[in-house]
């Protein structure tokens, strides 16, 4: 399901709004949520360091990035 939105959302982005870029950021430990990213034509761009304190301590964020024109042309209609 996770995927089908973002599917829904990077149409909407790229097809609707007609945005240059679209990024987003995960947990680096939740494996999970990157293969969605990643299925989506998202590429890994880095990591930013302690971007969110919780309660036993700072987290990194993982960023994940993708540009209209490396979009999956097969998504266009989606």
């Amino acid at each position: 399901m996770a995927t089908q939105v973002g599917r829904r959302l990077l149409h909407v982005a790229f097809i609707q709004l007609d945005l240059h870029r679209v990024f987003a950021t995960c947990d680096p430990r939740n494996i999970g949520s990157q293969r969605v990213l990643t299925k989506l034509g998202m590429t890994v761009e880095g990591t930013l360091r302690h971007t969110m304190k919780l309660s036993d301590g700072w987290r990194d964020s993982t960023v994940c990035g993708v540009l209209r024109d490396e979009w999956p042309s097969g998504h266009d209609t989606e």
